[in-house]
């Protein structure tokens, strides 16, 4: 009787384990390779549309973005403002060429923006500063609504935000004063000082040392710091139609440094002078 076969020769075996294993991590190797290929044409094609919908002015993704008459896509804030800025005949701030100013909604380009960012795929701080944008909207709009309840601290919030150019919004020294003015009807005590100096300094619309003296006079009563800083600015000074009167100045600027003013809007620099002049009139 012939002896059954015995098991293939061990050495046959791992040979062909090898091979099989060489094989799969060649594919594997090929498959990573493609994926990274793949990525990279991904990321590209990515980049190449973010290029087109980048402003050209601001070099961020736009929030509210146009198309202006050259057929770029811009941030309507930032073409306005090139368009007010230059003398003469407007022009394209990426040809140079004389353009007219009419801008068109472009919502198209806001979906395309929506889906890059969501997608996580382009440069992370394009998206971050977008979404920074996207929620300064927000807070805009939300305030927007509460001014229409007669909120006097949302009309102040507006008012300061105009003022200084911030959430998206274009600094206008007139839309600033007219929120400051709805503001202060609604004697909102950081309206109303911020209104005093306004109409005292000449901000946003003509001087009124009047109308500016009742203002910063009743925003000092109800506890502002600002208030009590243009009062003790204007008796220490003798200025704004009103004489050196060292008590009254003495009085206002003393509430300040002592810190018995409930609304703290003073910055360090005025803190500062504030402290200056009360030295100077202790030391007279």
């Amino acid at each position: 009787m012939a002896d059954a076969a015995g098991p293939p020769p061990r050495g046959k075996n791992l040979v062909k384990v090898a091979e099989v294993a060489y094989a799969m991590k060649k594919r594997a190797l090929e498959e990573r390779d493609e994926a990274d290929a793949n990525a990279e044409k991904k990321q590209k094609h990515l980049a190449a549309i973010a290029k087109e919908v980048i402003c050209p002015i601001t070099h961020e993704l736009p929030i509210k973005p146009v198309t202006a008459e050259d057929g770029k896509i811009y941030e309507e804030k930032a073409i306005r403002e090139w368009f007010l800025q230059k003398d003469g005949d407007p022009t394209s701030p990426s040809t140079g060429a004389v353009i007219g100013t009419r801008l068109l909604p472009a919502p198209q380009a806001r979906n395309i923006i929506e889906e890059l960012v969501k997608s996580g795929d382009i440069d992370d701080e394009l998206a971050t500063a977008w979404k920074q944008k996207l929620e300064d909207e927000k807070e805009v709009k939300e305030t927007r609504a509460k001014t229409e309840l007669g909120d006097g601290d949302a009309m102040y919030s507006l008012g300061v935000w105009y003022a200084q150019g911030q959430y998206g919004l274009s600094e206008d020294e007139a839309q600033a004063r007219a929120w400051l003015e709805r503001s202060a009807a609604a004697r909102y005590p950081r309206g109303l000082a911020y209104l005093g100096e306004c109409l005292l300094r000449g901000i946003g619309g003509p001087k009124d040392n009047v109308l500016g003296l009742v203002n910063a006079t009743e925003a000092a009563h109800l506890g502002t710091e600002l208030g009590a800083y243009l009062l003790g600015q204007v008796f220490c000074k003798g200025i704004c139609g009103l004489s050196k009167d060292k008590a009254r100045a003495r009085f206002w600027l003393k509430k300040i440094i002592d810190g018995e003013c409930e609304y703290k809007n003073l910055n360090d620099t005025d803190l500062a002078k504030a402290a200056g002049w009360l030295r100077e009139l202790q030391e007279e």
